[in-house]
């Protein structure tokens, strides 16, 4: 009688929070993000990230042995428990503070759509079904409801993340099914130091705006919001604002080395070449050379 009041409280709890996001359209990801802890949904080693494969992996993919549970990131409920020919057999989960999360290519699943779950409870084990070429989890976050376009996906290692070394395959690696290990080549730390040694800082005179800043040192306005963790567009006269100089890049959220290269007018093979990267993986703030 305790365990059913508890799951029915969950379920209203879920409804009420659901209710609250819509009339509060406004609220922002970090916002929401600091109000809710995640775990990791299974132990392994991450071989794929998010952004990779030209763009198109919305998720994260954890090698592990064929039956390691897999288990909620945090409470919620199921809204898709099925067989899919892609996905194999797969999870879905809402949870309270918006974020769609999908266990994907299991080999078993645990719980039907509907049922009440709560953080760190077992949902199925890792397999290999659906399109797959190995045992493995395929996890992914939305911000919102997952659709056929992917549009809400966001990259899991922004929420879950607090590993600072983790390795990866690059995707030619994966293709042919080969262990050519590649890893993160700088901490976040390291990072933040690089962007300091290269970045410079102007003083805002009178009649200047944030355009004709960007136009002037020929970089974009969200770059210099980036940069100065600016929450507006407004900036004030002798104002501090930091610049990067042009030809480098910080890797923004939901960056691809695809999505960078159109914006700078290169190609991905040159930004690699460039960087001495070996596969496709990038990390938020990483600092790229994307010219010479």
């Amino acid at each position: 009688m305790y365990d059913y009041i508890r799951r029915l409280l969950i379920v209203m709890a879920v409804a009420l929070s659901i209710g609250i996001l819509f009339i509060s359209a406004n609220v922002s990801f970090a916002e929401t993000n600091n109000n809710y802890d995640y775990i990791w949904p299974t132990e392994g080693i991450v071989t794929d990230t998010f952004g990779t494969r030209k763009g198109k992996h919305y998720g994260i993919d954890i090698a592990a042995p064929r039956g390691t549970t897999v288990v909620a990131v945090s409470d919620g409920v199921v809204s898709k428990s099925y067989y899919s020919s892609t996905y194999g057999h797969v999870i879905f989960i809402d949870h309270s503070d918006g974020f769609e999360t999908v266990y994907a290519h299991l080999h078993k699943r645990l719980v039907e759509e509907g049922d009440v779950i709560y953080q760190g409870e077992k949902i199925g084990i890792v397999g290999n079904t659906g399109r797959s070429s190995g045992d493995h989890l395929h996890f992914e976050m939305h911000e919102g409801n997952w659709t056929t376009s992917k549009k809400n996906a966001i990259d899991p290692m922004e929420i879950i993340g607090g590993k600072d070394n983790f390795f990866v395959l690059s995707e030619e690696a994966i293709e042919k099914n080969r262990y050519q290990v590649a890893s993160v080549s700088h901490t976040m730390e390291q990072e933040k130091k690089l962007l300091e040694d290269e970045a410079f800082y102007i003083t805002v005179k009178k009649g200047e705006s944030l355009w004709s800043i960007a136009k002037g040192y020929q970089v974009s306005v969200n770059q210099l919001i980036s940069w100065n963790n600016l929450s507006s567009d407004q900036v004030k006269i002798d104002q501090k604002l930091k610049i990067v100089p042009r030809g480098k890049y910080i890797v923004q959220r939901g960056d691809t080395l695809w999505k960078i290269a159109e914006q700078s007018g290169t190609t991905v093979s040159r930004i690699k070449k460039l960087n001495g990267l070996k596969g496709d993986v990038i990390q938020i703030g990483t600092l790229l050379d994307v010219v010479n």
